[in-house]
């Protein structure tokens, strides 16, 4: 499937947002909704098979996503009408950086060695966020491959800080020598 249609339905989900005014409790709902979509792959290819008819699915959405903004599942109804019920999960990741990019939010990822005292990671958050000039909103991993430090992996920035880092580039440098 060509990513600009991707983008044809993330923008006009933006731009539905904005005339009702819920872009961020709809940015929420769609972070929400991608990880279900991910999480069960059956559903992306049982919205769509054929043989399950356009009004089951209709009612399928209304059951499962009974808790959204009816906006969403309206959207999603339109994606059923135009057979794109199987890009569900891509729509909305792209409809996600669509809303990050509106509300200047960086979504990312930050790996630790091992857990972190309170405080530590809102301290970590709001350095990135100050250079990078948006708001983050991080996921947290431990990653004991790391050693010590963090890493932060963003969109289109790495901050890595970590001990492995370090050591790799420690090795590299003796290579050249």
């Amino acid at each position: 499937m060509d990513s600009s249609v991707f983008n044809v339905y993330a923008n006009a989900l933006l731009d539905l947002s904005i005339s009702k005014n819920e872009v961020l409790e709809m940015r929420n709902e769609i972070k929400e909704v991608k990880k279900i979509i991910k999480e069960n792959n059956d559903f992306l290819l049982m919205m769509h098979l054929k043989t399950v008819k356009i009004e089951e699915k209709y009612q399928i959405i209304d059951k499962i996503f009974n808790s959204c903004l009816s906006t969403l599942r309206s959207f999603f109804k339109v994606l059923i009408k135009n057979n794109l019920s199987f890009y569900f999960y891509d729509i909305l990741k792209e409809s996600l950086y669509r809303f990050d990019d509106y509300l200047n939010i960086e979504e990312g990822t930050l790996y630790i060695s091992s857990p972190l005292k309170e405080g530590e990671i809102d301290l970590i958050k709001n350095i990135v966020s100050k250079k990078i000039n948006k708001q983050l909103d991080m996921e947290v991993l431990i990653d004991k491959n790391l050693i010590g430090g963090f890493k932060i992996v963003l969109r289109n920035d790495i901050f890595d800080s970590s001990i492995l880092s370090r050591i790799n580039n420690f090795k590299k440098a003796l290579k050249k020598e």
